[in-house]
């Protein structure tokens, strides 16, 4: 009943988001995710070293804090196994292997 009442009051927006993600599978109850999580667990301090490492051995690219956000989120994926960091990964691979060909 109270999920309900929360779905009903929602914007037309909001409804349609829960409703592609499916009404069973949301739940509005959930306790929300601690952001310090991703700043300070084990995979996050290796993304943080790997790009600090990069940054040191490529003293002539300049790497700002876009760019350094950036590289970091980068790196926790691929230290994850996500799909999508996976696939940029193998698509940089076969791309310098293709410059390098000619």
């Amino acid at each position: 009943q109270r999920k309900k009442a929360i779905f009903d009051g929602m914007s037309q927006r909001g409804r349609e988001r829960i409703l592609r993600i499916g009404y069973e599978n949301w739940d509005p109850f959930q306790e929300p995710k601690d952001p310090r999580e991703r700043i300070f667990s084990s995979v996050s301090v290796q993304a943080g070293s790997l790009v600090k490492e990069y940054a040191a051995a490529n003293t002539g690219a300049e790497i700002t804090g876009d760019h350094f956000k950036d590289l970091f989120d980068f790196s926790r994926a691929l230290l994850q196994g996500e799909t999508r960091a996976t696939l940029l990964y193998e698509f940089c691979v076969w791309m310098a292997a293709r410059k390098a060909r000619g």
